[in-house]
């Protein structure tokens, strides 16, 4: 089923147009062309457009200028690149000094499971300070199990 449009009502609506002013709701349900003839379509619809033109969101940054010596139009004007760090990381060598900080595979497991170890003992204290006693046992041999893991 095809909505023609409510202007014209010879082309198909492709533009849907709601507006609420005072409780009072209209739809209008508009071609492409009766839409830019309303001055509804275009450049981010007209009225939005005279908001990014003005200076407006600069204009802060112009006022720091003389502090920082042109930092602020130069934060407008020069964005950082994206990295891609995902393919960053498939595509470095394991050996490279860019992963020094890593921590090796032993220790980084052994950290993981002592922070899971605390978490768990947290838990487990709360669990018996209000006396919830089921998720208590439930805790005490999650944690037994973990002990164990780590013997």
């Amino acid at each position: 089923m095809i909505m023609k449009c409510d202007r014209c009502g010879k082309n198909e609506a492709t533009f849907y147009y709601k507006s609420n002013i005072n409780g009072r709701v209209t739809e209008t349900h508009l071609c492409p062309d009766c839409a830019r003839a309303m001055g509804y379509a275009g450049s981010m619809s007209g009225r939005m457009s005279s908001w990014f033109n003005d200076d407006w969101f600069d204009r802060p940054f112009r006022m720091l200028e003389p502090f920082f010596g042109g930092f602020g139009s130069r934060m407008l004007t020069e964005f950082p690149q994206p990295v891609d760090v995902l393919e960053q990381a498939q595509s470095a060598d394991p050996e490279s000094p860019a992963r020094d900080d890593l921590l090796p595979h032993d220790e980084a497991m052994s950290l993981a499971l002592e922070r899971k170890r605390n978490a768990l003992q947290t838990q487990l204290h709360n669990a018996v300070e209000e006396e919830r006693y089921e998720d208590a046992a439930r805790l005490r041999d999650e944690l037994k199990s973990l002990n164990g893991k780590a013997s």
